[in-house]
C-alpha cells in the first residue's frame, strides 16, 4: 500500500512539475501586452466575491487609505 501512495505522490509531483514548465512555456512566449492583460485578468477573476468592504481593506492594507479615497472621489 505505501508503494501506491509513493507512485501517487511522485505521479502528482511530475504532472505539478509539467504544468509549472508549461505555464512558463507560455509566458516566455507573450508579449508585454498579453503579459499584462493575463496579470489583470487573473486578478479581476480573484476579486471577482469581493464586496465593497473586502476592495477597501485590499486596496487599504496594499497602498494606503490615501489611495483609497484616490480612487473612489
Amino acid at each position: 500500500m505505501a508503494q501506491v501512495k509513493q507512485h501517487t505522490m511522485i505521479a502528482t509531483y511530475k504532472l505539478n512539475a509539467l504544468k509549472n514548465a508549461y505555464a512558463e512555456m507560455i509566458v516566455e512566449g507573450m508579449d508585454m501586452k498579453s503579459l499584462i492583460t493575463l496579470a489583470v485578468e487573473s486578478i479581476e477573476q480573484n476579486l471577482k466575491d469581493y464586496d465593497m468592504d473586502d476592495l477597501k481593506e485590499e486596496v487599504c492594507d496594499c497602498y494606503g487609505e490615501e489611495t483609497w479615497t484616490d480612487m473612489t472621489s
